[in-house]
Order: C-alpha cells, then sequence, then structure tokens
C-alpha cells in the first residue's frame, strides 16, 4: 500500500493509462513511478466500474503483481512527488478507515479473484 503525499487514505499504487498504452503497462508503469520497481502484471483481478456524483464514471483494473521478495523490499525507492509513505499489510490487518470507502469493495473483489483465480467485474457507486 502507498500514502501518497496528496491524499489523506492509503491504496494500491496506481493512476491513469496513457493514451496508446494498456491497463497492465500502466499498473507496471505506475508501480515503477511510484515504488522504484520493475514488477510484471500477471492475471487481471477486478474491472470496477466506478460511478461518483457528478464526477465522469471511471474503470478501474486491479493485476496480481504476484509477491514481493526481499530484494525488492530493498529496493524501494519513493519519489519526492510521489507516494509519502508505503508499507506491507495483510488483508486482515488493513484499517478500513484509512483507505478510501469506495476501494473497499475493489480490494475484496480483488482478494475473492485471487482466491477463485478468476476475473471479477463489479460496479460501486460513491
Amino acid at each position: 500500500m502507498v500514502n501518497p503525499m496528496y491524499t489523506a487514505y492509503w491504496n494500491l499504487p496506481g493512476g491513469h493509462v496513457e493514451e496508446g498504452e494498456s491497463p497492465s503497462a500502466a499498473c507496471a508503469r505506475e508501480v515503477r513511478a511510484e515504488l522504484g520497481l520493475d514488477v510484471e502484471m500477471g492475471d487481471l483481478l477486478v474491472v470496477a466500474w466506478v460511478d461518483s456524483d457528478g464526477l465522469m464514471p471511471r474503470v478501474y483494473y486491479i493485476f496480481d503483481a504476484g509477491e514481493v521478495t526481499a530484494e525488492q523490499r530493498r529496493a524501494i525507492t519513493l519519489r519526492e512527488d510521489g507516494a509519502g509513505q508505503y508499507r506491507f499489510a495483510s488483508p486482515e490487518r488493513i484499517d478500513a478507515s484509512l483507505i478510501p470507502p469506495f476501494v473497499k469493495p475493489m480490494w475484496e473483489a480483488a482478494l475473492t479473484a485471487r482466491k477463485d483465480k478468476r476475473l471479477v467485474c463489479i460496479e460501486v457507486e460513491v
């Protein structure tokens, strides 16, 4: 999890998809930008349609990036303009008040998808 300097919430590394970029390439780019890690994205776990009052609906993709090795943990470097902090936490140890409310169902869907080895599509209203 990362805590970007521009928000009070913790979240997964992420961002937007650039023109001509695939969602998995965007995810890998954001992990590299926020944590300095080169990781290969595995299975797509979640596609989430998020509808916010007053904002254009967004589509979120969550990929399985695998387990982080001890060597990768030592290699993490935070950008000065990106994440202010990072942490590793098992799902049951994550305080729900620390993550954006609309993110919780996406994280739960990702855990289900990984356990069941299937893609989960959800719709979230904010």
